[in-house]
């Protein structure tokens, strides 16, 4: 009887170390699991952060030197490194551009370029926080390059503000570019106004100013506008009646505006304006003059970008790549 029992208690002793045998298997399992969910846990956590870094990483590198803002404080300090100011609106641009432009601010504004890759291409830069910069941009003839104009891209008009290395030719031209294939709309041009300035001088002389505008009495075409400011031109002579201009431009065809001197002994160097889908000023003087331009449109703007410059951004840990390009 008591060796059934013993043998049965056996048994028994058999059974419990067994069952505490698969809890403490079970209870392992549990916290093995426990710890493998905490690790992906927190591997998607640094996934989400390393993502969050380099986006914003991108967004600060590419805005910082791409985008023109509309707001007057950021506006400010994004006009000390560019060769013209502008102002921004719901569904307008001005750009006032000096011609002919300085050779030292067409520079200004390569080397301002070019210094920011070679700063955020630095091992010390990447050191300090980790990411892998790329930057491609333009280089002009200082740096080895031989770029011929510097471009900004206005969206979704598909406008392209150029100003060009001979310093002496700047303003707006329809855009083929990637983001434009079906190019530029000219239904949604409102108005083009522009002014030319002479600047300080008691040099100059213009007396006369020859229009040639298509559709100027056409309301079906957009408006069209033109003044010609000489209050700082003592010796200048253009005719009152002469000096503004308001009507309607067709689009289609190439208008024309010249600004110049006549007769004998002249100084001063003409001043041309071409208008059609796109309006720019030429002027190639040893006096500098101001080309305001005024566009509206129909439809608002999105951006007004240096089209010249790519980035990319790379966190090599997660091989996580933003890039614009």
């Amino acid at each position: 009887m008591l060796s059934g029992f013993g043998n049965f208690a056996g048994k028994k002793g058999v059974l419990l170390s067994f069952t505490a045998l698969l809890l403490i298997l079970a209870l392992l399992s549990l916290v093995d699991a426990l710890n493998t969910q905490s690790s992906r846990a927190n591997a998607s956590q640094a996934l989400v952060f390393a993502l969050q870094s380099a986006s914003s990483k991108f967004e600060n590198l590419y805005t910082d030197i791409v985008f023109l803002d509309k707001e007057p404080a950021a506006k400010i300090v994004d006009e000390r490194n560019l060769p013209f100011s502008y102002s921004l609106d719901y569904n307008s641009v001005q750009v006032i551009q000096e011609l002919p432009l300085k050779q030292n601010v067409w520079d200004s504004y390569f080397d301002l370029l070019n210094s920011f890759k070679i700063f955020n291409e630095s091992p010390d830069f990447e050191i300090s926080d980790g990411f892998a910069i790329s930057v491609q941009t333009v280089q002009n003839s200082k740096w080895g390059g031989s770029a011929q104009d510097m471009n900004f891209l206005l969206l979704p008009q598909c406008l392209q503000y150029s100003a060009l290395s001979n310093l002496s030719q700047a303003g707006f031209y329809p855009s083929f570019s990637a983001e434009c294939p079906a190019g530029f709309d000219a239904s949604k041009i409102k108005k083009y106004s522009v002014s030319i300035k002479v600047k300080k001088t008691s040099l100059e002389d213009y007396n006369a100013i020859s229009y040639n505008i298509a559709g100027f009495s056409n309301p079906a075409f957009p408006e069209f506008e033109f003044n010609f400011i000489d209050s700082n031109c003592s010796q200048c002579a253009v005719p009152t009646a002469s000096k503004h201009l308001e009507g309607f431009f067709d689009p289609s065809q190439q208008s024309s505006i010249r600004i110049y001197c006549s007769g004998s002994g002249c100084n001063s160097q003409d001043i041309n304006i071409s208008i059609s889908n796109g309006i720019q000023a030429f002027h190639s003087g040893s006096y500098r003059i101001d080309a305001n331009f005024s566009l509206i449109f129909k439809n608002p703007i999105s951006a007004f970008y240096f089209t010249d410059f790519n980035v990319s951004v790379q966190n090599q840990d997660f091989n996580i790549t933003y890039a614009n390009s």
